[in-house]
């Protein structure tokens, strides 16, 4: 089955198409088609709630609340078992778009997976902020944050971005499976082997911002599974995510979403 553009399998509830770009919000109330399928266009899909079990050629996998998945257009996949409700937050990009502006819509490598879905989960979740916003600066907004997402994808084997004594890999896995933690600059010059002033130059060219911001980054994306899939107040949401107190909580999630945590929890 071949789904046209702007088309799933659930049922859409906001839709906005805009130059090439189709962002919307799709919900599964009920059991659907569980055959192979493929879309007409590239996209990213972001699971907001719920979560299933998806099948491609090259194997399975369950997929949960708070990660992101990439799909090439005419890539055949299927999926079952789906919760309902679920809700995902779709990024169709249409060959139009990529041709206008030389863009491509390139392969994540397993290398850079963290830093990349960290990434486009957070980037999915602005831009459909900036849709719902719909001022004279969204679209403009929204198509730079496009753009940026892939050029850090097609970037991602050339040789400026072998930095970091090619262990970029073992520090971005370091930071997302210690990210409750205070890591400091000496605990990625004990990996890399580096000086301290070359890890600091180096981590911001790979990861394009600090490593403070970088773990801003990470802590938002654990809290936005929490907010929508439990109950917990958000002040200890704030708390376990490793924030200072709630103020600073609500101005991290603002600026790498869009959203107040209570406006995305009622998403």
């Amino acid at each position: 089955m071949k789904l046209e553009n702007g088309k799933y399998l659930g049922n859409n509830s906001h839709t906005f198409h805009m130059d090439g770009l189709i962002v919307s919000k799709t919900t599964y109330h009920e059991k659907v088609f569980e055959g192979w399928h493929f879309h007409e266009n590239n996209h990213l899909s972001f699971i907001l709630e719920g979560g299933n079990r998806e099948y491609r050629k090259n194997g399975e996998e369950t997929v949960l609340p708070g990660s992101i998945r990439l799909y090439h257009s005419g890539e055949w996949h299927r999926n079952s078992h789906t919760q309902h409700p679920s809700q995902n937050i779709n990024l169709e990009i249409e060959d139009s778009f990529l041709s206008h502006y030389e863009a491509s819509f390139t392969p994540w490598s397993h290398s850079d997976l963290h830093t990349l879905q960290t990434r486009a989960s957070l980037t999915a979740i602005k831009i459909y902020h900036d849709c719902l916003a719909e001022d004279q600066h969204s679209h403009l907004s929204i198509h730079q944050q496009v753009l940026s997402l892939l050029q850090g994808a097609g970037n991602a084997h050339q040789p400026e971005k072998q930095l970091l004594a090619g262990r970029a890999s073992e520090v971005a896995t370091l930071l997302h499976d210690r990210w409750n933690e205070n890591i400091s600059l000496q605990d990625l010059v004990a990996i890399t082997q580096l000086h301290p002033v070359t890890v600091s130059r180096h981590f911001s060219a790979y990861f394009r911002c600090s490593l403070g911001e970088y773990m801003r980054k990470i802590r938002v994306q654990k809290a936005l599974t929490m907010i929508r899939q439990t109950e917990e107040p958000l002040t200890g949401i704030a708390y376990q995510c490793g924030f200072f107190d709630q103020s600073h909580f609500i101005r991290a999630f603002r600026e790498q979403t869009g959203f107040l945590p209570k406006a995305f929890r009622k998403l």
